[in-house]
């Protein structure tokens, strides 16, 4: 029988001159899954078929946000707005012959045999679990994350403080309410959710659907994946290097 291996992907928020920590770069949370799938981290079966589900608004609001430096932007400084940086980023998209970032994860998909499936909104994720033909091996997610949810696309407040609108929330507390999926179940794969604070999400994953599942207790860092390290996996690099803040902590349920 088929089994489903499916991957949510977040996307990054605009970015915002005055928080550096956040989304310097459109790739962070595409990237990780890219390299998994190019060196072979997925340890996929020859039952798995991979599924890549990528919250587009994120993408195409980030497109819009790096693919045009416009007058007032221009006028910007461009070592705090980052400006320049972005746009060669957007530039060197469309030198690979991809029209925007989502068309770039196209790209790369079908470049590995993985199915891709765009979503805009929370719910299309749980409506693409119930309609997948066959079990469901494993899920995982890479990107924002919070004690409250998954962060599929990110914002800013008056504060220039790093959060989420809820129709971007993918909450900890819609989880139970899916129980009727845990049928769909299959295997002893695990569940992971690279993530900060996904330790709560995995659990009540686990639970809910008596599966295995993993996440961190504090914060990740995803630029760990470009800087040196003794760690050569690069998603056991997120699980294990300390942040700004002390150990991720990642769990296992």
């Amino acid at each position: 029988m088929n089994e489903n291996f499916v991957i949510l992907i977040g996307g990054p928020g605009r970015f915002m001159g005055c928080d550096k920590a956040h989304d310097q770069s459109w790739t962070n949370y595409f990237v990780p899954m890219q390299l998994a799938a190019i060196r072979k981290l997925y340890k996929k079966t020859a039952k798995e078929t991979v599924h890549w589900l990528v919250y587009e608004p994120a993408y195409i609001d980030r497109w819009v946000d790096d693919s045009t430096i416009t007058s007032i932007e221009s006028a910007q400084s461009d070592g705090y707005w980052l400006h320049s940086i972005r746009l060669k980023a957007a530039k060197n998209v469309t030198k690979k012959g991809a029209k925007n970032y989502l068309d770039r994860i196209k790209q790369v998909a079908n470049s590995h045999g993985i199915t891709y499936k765009g979503i805009s909104s929370p719910n299309e994720f749980w409506a693409y679990l119930s309609g997948l033909p066959g079990n469901i091996s494993r899920v995982w997610y890479s990107g924002h994350a919070s004690s409250n949810g998954l962060m599929l696309s990110l914002t800013h407040n008056s504060y220039c403080e790093a959060v989420a609108n809820s129709s971007d929330m993918l909450y900890f507390a819609s989880i139970s309410v899916r129980k009727s999926l845990k049928s769909k179940f299959s295997g002893n794969a695990v569940s992971k959710f690279y993530g900060c604070y996904t330790s709560k999400f995995a659990e009540e994953w686990a639970k809910t659907f008596s599966v295995k599942a993993e996440g961190a207790v504090n914060k990740v860092d995803f630029g760990v994946i470009d800087r040196p390290s003794s760690i050569a996996n690069v998603l056991e690099r997120i699980e294990q290097t300390p942040t700004s803040t002390g150990k991720p902590d990642w769990r296992a349920y």
